[in-house]
């Protein structure tokens, strides 16, 4: 099922997610945006989130890795969009909804869907339990006794560029 339209109205109707999630919760907790990008559910910080788009077409990038779907047009700014369910070696997704990440390389995730928003007085946040597959998780958060791996922005950048260097 795809978020509600009035939780998707109240995310793009406020240009800065990080900003509305620290107005409402001015203590020292953490917000997190939980997310699918295709069967898997993944957290980030909504101060790492700058908007979330949806319907937007992309152009692709010729030479590009698989993962690297290509140029999404983000307010006339080209955002470099991450399938982040390929990445990860899983199916493809197909859905046009984009998690805008607040960096210095533009860059956006393709993602399924917007699953909620939680802050950290309602998680426990806690080391990534699969030490394997630990290069792009920072860590978890338990919600609901459920592992939610949250998302290293910076290493899966460098792992990105490292890639398109080599393609």
């Amino acid at each position: 099922m795809f978020m509600s339209e009035s939780l998707f109205e109240d995310i793009v109707s406020n240009n800065d997610i990080g900003s509305l999630l620290e107005e409402k919760d001015s203590s020292s907790s953490q917000a997190w945006l939980v997310f699918s990008a295709g069967t898997r559910d993944y957290a980030v910080n909504s101060i790492d989130v700058k908007q979330i788009l949806r319907n937007n077409s992309i152009f692709p990038i010729p030479f590009a890795p698989q993962y690297v779907k290509g140029i999404v047009n983000c307010n006339s700014k080209p955002m470099a969009v991450i399938d982040f369910s390929l990445f990860q070696g899983h199916p493809e997704q197909i859905k046009n909804l984009f998690l805008v990440l607040k960096n210095k390389c533009d860059v956006a995730f393709q993602i399924t869907d917007v699953k909620e928003f939680q802050n950290s007085m309602n998680v426990t946040v806690q080391d990534f339990p699969d030490k394997t597959d630990v290069s792009f998780f920072s860590g978890a958060i338990n919600l609901n006794d459920t592992i939610i791996p949250i998302l290293d922005i910076d290493s899966i950048i460098s792992k990105v560029k490292v890639d398109l260097e080599n393609s």
